[in-house]
C-alpha cells in the first residue's frame, strides 16, 4: 500500500509539473501569437508605407521630367533672347555711329551755312 501511495503521490508531482509545463507553453504561445499579430501589423504598415513611398517617388519622377522640361525651354529661350540682344547692341551701335556721321555733317553743313550767311550780309 505504501508503494501505491509513493506511486499516486509520484503520479501527481508529474501531473503537477506537466500542468505547470502546459500553462507556462500556453503562456509563451500567447505571447507569440501576440508578437506574430503585431509583427503582421508592422509588416501591413511598412508595406502601405512602401506604396506611399513609391507613388511620391513616381510623382517626383514625374515633377522632374516636366521641370527638366522646363529649364531646357527656359534655357533655350535665354539663349535666343541673349542672341537677340547682342543683334539689336550691334544695331544701335550702327545707328549711333550713322547718327554721328550725321551730326558731324550736320555740324559742317550748318557752320558753311554760317559762313555763307557771314559773307552775305558782309555784300
Amino acid at each position: 500500500m505504501e508503494k501505491f501511495k509513493e506511486k499516486l503521490s509520484s503520479l501527481r508531482n508529474e501531473i503537477d509539473t506537466a500542468n505547470k509545463r502546459a500553462s507556462e507553453l500556453e503562456e509563451k504561445a500567447t505571447a507569440l501569437e501576440t508578437q506574430h499579430a503585431n509583427k503582421d501589423d508592422e509588416f501591413t504598415s511598412l508595406q502601405e508605407r512602401a506604396k506611399l513611398l513609391e507613388e511620391q517617388l513616381e510623382q517626383a519622377e514625374v515633377d522632374l521630367k516636366e521641370s527638366s522640361a522646363n529649364f531646357r525651354e527656359a534655357d533655350l529661350r535665354a539663349e535666343q533672347l541673349g542672341k537677340k540682344a547682342v543683334k539689336l547692341d550691334q544695331e544701335l551701335k550702327t545707328w549711333d555711329k550713322k547718327n554721328g556721321d550725321l551730326e558731324e555733317k550736320y555740324l559742317a553743313v550748318k557752320a558753311e551755312m554760317d559762313e555763307l550767311e557771314n559773307q552775305l550780309e558782309g555784300v
